[in-house]
């Protein structure tokens, strides 16, 4: 039996100190390398894709695949020598209105001439106005019989019996709050009319229409496809439901207050007090 060379401790490591920087300086040049192929790969897809790549609208592709250099190479617009026809704008006929811009200085402000009329620019303007309220005050003429002394006075036509509101502005007014959703409050202010005669004009409509409920309710009824919700509804801190019925040509609700949530705010106030 031989006697056995005890095992080096030299695993393959190569320890040069000017290896050892050769080969960091490898490994850094590798990373750089494909950085810079990330980066190359990346530059060619924006400029084929556009700036968001697969996201970029077809209107801001830089080149298109199918489309053909003759077609890149051709410009928008009309033809040379084509007259054009510009932006279509009203006639002075059809305006509703007609004004005068005047030249409000008489010198010139470069060499104090006085300044001589030309032949005037036309140009068309859309504005829009704004609603104003126009106050009627009317006169009611009256005549009286001379023989059974009955008087006959005239009449408001367009206005309800003592209602400070036109039929006109009731219209606008319930489409301005039932249809599309806007308060008493910027109704009012919009029109500059007194808040409580807005609201006590729209109480008196309604009170007209009411006897018009019961025919809608029984249009609703017969309707071939019907809907109905529930919801709570709470009116000045004051709790209750509201119920929406409609179909394709009917479309009512109805509110009702809660008696427990009134008994017991009732309750709460009595202990409070």
């Amino acid at each position: 039996m031989g006697y056995k060379l005890p095992k080096t401790k030299d695993y393959g490591v190569n320890l040069c100190e000017s290896c050892l920087d050769k080969q960091r300086e490898i490994d850094r040049l590798k990373e750089e390398v494909q950085r810079l192929r990330l980066k190359v790969c990346a530059n060619e897809r924006k400029s084929k894709a556009g700036f968001f790549g697969s996201s970029t609208p077809s209107s801001q592709v830089p080149v298109k695949a199918n489309s053909l250099a003759l077609n890149q190479a051709k410009k928008g617009g009309g033809k040379p020598g084509h007259p054009g026809v510009g932006r279509q704008v009203f006639s002075s006929a059809e305006a509703d209105e007609t004004r005068v811009a005047e030249v409000s200085v008489e010198m010139c402000a470069d060499c104090e001439c006085r300044l001589n009329r030309q032949s005037s620019n036309e140009r068309a303007i859309y504005e829009l106005q704004r609603e104003k309220l126009h106050k009627v005050y009317y006169t009611l003429e009256r005549k009286v019989c001379p023989k059974c002394r009955k008087i006959v006075s005239a009449k408001v036509r367009n206005a309800f019996p003592r209602m400070s509101l036109s039929n006109e502005l009731m219209v606008e007014a319930a489409e301005q709050h039932y249809v599309l959703g806007r308060t008493l409050g910027q109704i009012a202010g919009r029109f500059e009319l007194p808040f409580a005669t807005l609201a006590e004009s729209l109480k008196s409509i309604g009170k007209k229409l009411e006897p018009c409920l019961e025919k809608l309710i029984q249009d609703y009824r017969t309707s071939p496809v019907r809907h109905a919700d529930e919801t709570g509804w709470r009116t000045d801190g004051a709790g209750g439901y509201s119920w929406y019925f409609g179909s394709e040509q009917v479309r009512s609700a109805s509110f009702q207050r809660n008696p427990q949530c009134e008994c017991r705010q009732r309750s709460v106030r009595n202990k409070t007090a």
